[in-house]
């Protein structure tokens, strides 16, 4: 895989890093992150050899040349290239192919990626529930990912490199395209919670990691909701909601009724930056425009008992909103409370305690249905 790959890419220093002997040890200045590292003789040596234009494997076959196994060459190396890589001292130029590209809208904002390979491009489409067919070539949000021996070196719109493992990479380009939709100026603020839609209305169901927000929706949309996003639902200033629609995310716990549901085809298992495993099941027909909330369920998950909605007031929903809420400078403001003040006065906020995903679907598609 390495000599594939070095073959695509050419890895040079940074333009900011400075080379230079003190004492006769050699030093790197990083200008952007002015700091002074030491490398030792093998390192000053690959280091020379990048900046004179060699490739990784030049770099190889004059350290297998000086006695040192190939093995050992190819470890030693990589390590010195995680590392330069993780403190911006390496720029990355490749070359992509065109064959494997995607685009995406969420929130507004035109996704566009690129992958070296088919594998890469699997696993980065799984994220998404629609594509977007237009040919606009404007994209606000764009990643490329590329191999690097067993790991994916990720290219995002800013040109900063970052690199991460093969089961790492949806789930990394996920947090990477969220935390760009929060920080749009298009939008007041966010909230942990996932969105569906009923009828041309949002309802919005928030709850603390744990308290079963993926499964239930899971369960909802085949129930006949419309699915717009299960972790982070973007706030204007006008009240109005607005989900991401990546694909719904299941963590182990919930594979079962995943299999019983869709069979074996969402059975890919990625790997988050906690060290929780998911996978991701794409839905169908995804609501992507924004929506006024007409419920606000908040829920409370327990060990056992029936399902039940209790009614909240609503300075005690905006308590619990302003705690699911984030902005893109960590505060809340004016015009986001007030964002706050029109979704609680124009919903009604409930408090859903529940022990089993199922009684607490039939409780809210009853309420959905005006029943409840």
């Amino acid at each position: 895989m390495l000599n594939r790959s070095s073959a695509e890419l050419v890895l040079r220093p940074a333009s900011d890093a400075v080379f230079a002997l003190l004492n006769g040890r050699s030093t790197l200045f990083s200008e952007a992150g002015q700091k002074i590292f030491e490398l030792d003789r093998v390192g000053a040596f690959i280091w020379c050899k990048l900046a004179q234009g060699a490739s990784l494997e030049d770099a190889h076959q004059e350290l297998r040349a000086l006695g040192i196994d190939e093995h050992t060459a190819r470890q030693f190396t990589r390590q010195l290239v995680d590392v330069w890589i993780d403190r911006a001292l390496l720029e990355v130029d490749w070359r992509m192919p065109a064959d494997f590209a995607f685009s995406a809208v969420l929130g507004s904002l035109r996704i566009g990626v690129r992958a070296a390979n088919r594998e890469l491009l699997s696993r980065l489409c799984s994220l998404f529930c629609v594509s977007d067919q237009s040919a606009r070539g404007d994209d606000d949000i764009a990643i490329e990912a590329m191999m690097l021996d067993e790991q994916v070196l990720l290219r995002g719109e800013n040109s900063s490199i970052s690199r991460c493992e093969v089961e790492a990479l949806a789930p990394t380009v996920k947090a990477h395209i969220t935390e760009r939709l929060i920080r749009s100026n298009r939008w007041t603020f966010s909230l942990h919670a996932a969105s569906l839609v009923k009828d041309g209305v949002g309802l919005l169901l928030c709850g603390q990691p744990g308290a079963g927000k993926s499964t239930l929706t899971l369960q909802l949309v085949d129930a006949g909701l419309r699915y717009a996003g299960d972790d982070v639902a973007l706030v204007g200033a006008d009240g109005t909601i607005c989900g991401i629609p990546f694909a719904l995310t299941l963590k182990e716990g919930s594979w079962d009724l995943l299999s019983r549901l869709h069979g074996d085809r969402y059975d890919t298992t990625h790997c988050r930056a906690d060290g929780i495993s998911v996978r991701y099941v794409p839905i169908p027909d995804a609501h992507n425009q924004s929506v006024s909330a007409s419920w606000l369920i908040f829920l409370n998950r327990v060990e056992s008992g029936p399902a039940e909605l209790t009614a909240i007031d609503q300075l005690d929903s905006m308590r619990r909103l302003i705690g699911n809420a984030f902005a893109a400078d960590g505060r809340l403001s004016q015009a986001g409370f007030l964002a706050l003040k029109r979704i609680v006065t124009g919903a009604r906020s409930l408090q859903l305690t529940y022990s089993e995903a199922v009684e607490a679907r039939r409780v809210l598609m009853d309420l959905c249905n005006g029943k409840a």
